[in-house]
């Protein structure tokens, strides 16, 4: 439980003649984290089977559809036995029927496109009474077609017009209300006339889209929406076509990019291994209890042409570690993955995470009503996110403590129902005490463990100077106190002796660093503050909420629904806020103070040839 599964290390050699059974058993057994060899004079890296490009290239495409159709990988009970060539086969006849649709689908996309530009154009003309074939290119006539910047500038331009040139004709309406204009002018005044709409803050309009239109703008726009409509119906009749592809094959696609995956791991697999031209070399590391099971066999596989070498590990060896937890701290090592693995030799922390992390949330948010909340909610999104299950079900456990917690407070939704054992509003020094006791013990729970895997490490000797120390130093201090407070009867010289011996020790056995990282271990308790000032703070945010709302409960009528409104929306945020808070300091206090007491981490995860990363 504190340790990870024991691993032995393994070397596999054989004539490459069997290395494709080798393989395969290995495959099946699911047992090996394989340690890639890297090229040295000795062997080369092996080279993939030949089925590898064939199997990378099918593999790719069958990926690309189930991404184009919108499936969604999940546990898949469809019985698959195609072979490669018949998932070839089948998998260039999906891609032509939906590369068919998808074609379709894009000429949809550009026709709507275009009738949206044309659509948004002849919107703006509707109001003026101009034939469209107006719009079209002319040798001795121009034409100008956009917004004037107001009445004001309207007028401008008209006067500006009719002083430089009597041959030109000017159409008005409002549209996003502003006055917009068309302006047709001879060709030989297009330059005054541009001249005086530029100085008049004209802002010119292209309408591009609706040149090869014929008759008013309000026939046309009628037609438009037709053939809009027309269009948005063509496009969900091929969505469609396309869901239903995606229905009738997501059983194949998602059994066939299983099936290909793991043989083009398999076939891949050489890439790891040490190669000669007439053998291999596979080494690994092997959980101790399946090793003789499995060499029995491999070596069976084999054909008696292969070779196993097993030994434990040494000193020095960069051992991938498997965690070893009871089922009910399991989904605590999430916040493993989320950190970093424990190294082989040092223990676990995954256990006293499951045992205090809920206790810290719990404490912080603290209330019946926002555990039962909490719960609910973490139990629904379970079913939602299947994969994020770990971190809710560590979420679930927390809520159930909040509860406990919500209890020993004799809070629900901020409201004390009853005389507590501690009362967070009114006992908040108590409640600051029994944090900063809650630090000295988990604090000391980390030294300890420290001191442990000190003593596994280095010795008995260098344990006591790197950690008992620490120890030795908060027993002097607290000697010292007491006896100056006078609530001991024991000589101050005591507690000062500790202190020194404490301090000698921390030097010889972690140097100057130590002795400068000795305010650190009191900043680390007193941190545990957090504990009580956090659950204050929701306290007194619940406090506020309930009483706003009272007061609109007292005026009646209208005002009750306001209460109401006010109550559910500030205890949702407050509880959003208290899971924000709640969650993110218990992070804190385990990886800050906790971890920093003890652990080492760094190791790789153990993941065994033939598992899936997803």
């Amino acid at each position: 439980m504190l340790s990870p599964y024991e691993m032995s290390s393994v070397i596999i050699t054989g004539s490459k003649s069997v290395q494709q059974e080798v393989i395969e058993e290995l495959h099946r057994l699911k047992v090996i984290h394989i340690i890639e060899h890297s090229k040295s004079e000795l062997a080369d890296i092996g080279a993939p089977f030949e089925s590898a490009i064939k199997l990378s290239e099918i593999l790719v495409k069958i990926r690309a559809l189930i991404s184009s159709l919108g499936i969604k990988k999940e546990e898949n009970k469809f019985e698959f036995k195609a072979g490669l060539l018949e998932i070839g086969q089948s998998t260039v006849k999906i891609s032509s029927e939906l590369n068919k649709h998808l074609e379709e689908l894009k000429n949809i996309e550009v026709q709507l496109s275009r009738y949206y530009l044309a659509r948004q154009e002849l919107e703006t003309l509707k109001e003026i009474d101009v034939p469209l074939e107006y719009f079209a290119p002319y040798r001795s006539l121009s034409y100008f077609t956009g917004y004037a910047k107001n009445e004001q500038s309207l007028s401008n331009i008209k006067s500006g017009l009719s002083a430089a040139t009597k041959n030109f004709m000017l159409l008005e309406s409002i549209a996003k209300k502003k006055p917009f204009i068309v302006l047709f002018v001879d060709s030989k005044a297009k330059d005054n006339a541009d001249m005086i709409l530029k100085s008049n803050g004209f802002s010119g309009i292209n309408f591009a889209n609706i040149s090869n239109l014929k008759g008013s703008a309000a026939q046309n726009l009628k037609k438009i929406e037709e053939d809009i409509k027309r269009l948005q119906k063509s496009k969900e009749e091929t969505n469609r076509k396309i869901e239903l592809t995606a229905q009738q094959n997501k059983d194949f696609l998602l059994a066939a990019e299983s099936f290909l995956a793991e043989q083009l791991e398999k076939a891949e697999a050489p890439l790891k291994f040490a190669s000669t031209r007439s053998s291999f070399l596979v080494k690994g590391w092997i959980p101790t209890n399946n090793l003789h099971s499995s060499i029995e066999k491999l070596n069976k596989a084999g054909k008696g042409n292969i070779y196993i070498q097993f030994e434990p590990p040494k000193k020095k060896d960069k051992v991938p570690v498997k965690l070893k937890n009871p089922k009910i701290a399991k989904p605590f090592e999430f916040f493993m993955d989320m950190y970093s693995m424990p190294s082989y030799r040092e223990i676990d922390p995954t256990f006293f995470v499951f045992l205090t992390f809920p206790i810290f949330f719990g404490m912080m948010l603290g209330d019946i009503g926002y555990g039962l909340v909490s719960l609910a909610v973490f139990w629904l999104l379970k079913r939602k996110m299947p994969k994020a299950r770990n971190l809710l079900n560590v979420l679930m456990v927390a809520s159930f403590v909040t509860i406990f917690f919500g209890f020993f407070f004799g809070e629900f939704f901020g409201l004390e129902i009853y005389h507590p054992v501690v009362s967070r509003e009114h006992d908040m020094f108590t409640l600051m005490f029994i944090a900063v006791g809650i630090g000295v013990i988990h604090v000391n729970i980390g030294l300890i463990i420290g001191f442990v895997n000190e003593l596994k490490s280095h010795g008995l000797i260098h344990a006591v100077y790197a950690k008992a120390s620490w120890i030795i130093l908060e027993i002097g201090l607290a000697l010292l106190a007491l006896s100056v407070l006078e609530k001991i009867l024991i000589t101050p010289w005591i507690g000062a002796a500790f202190l020194g011996a404490s301090i000698l020790m921390l030097l010889k056995g972690e140097g100057f660093r130590g002795i400068i990282e000795i305010p650190s271990i009191f900043a680390n308790i007193v941190s545990y503050v957090r504990l009580a000032a956090i659950g204050l703070t929701s306290v007194i945010l619940a406090l506020i909420i309930n009483e706003s709302a009272a007061e609109f409960f007292h005026k009646g009528g209208f005002f009750i629904l306001a209460g109401v409104l006010i109550l559910v929306v500030g205890h949702v945020m407050n509880i959003l806020i208290g899971w924000l808070g709640s969650f993110l300091h218990s992070l804190r206090l385990h990886y800050v103070e906790f971890f920093s007491k003890f652990y080492t981490g760094g190791a790789k995860k153990y993941h065994p040839f033939g598992i899936k990363d997803y």
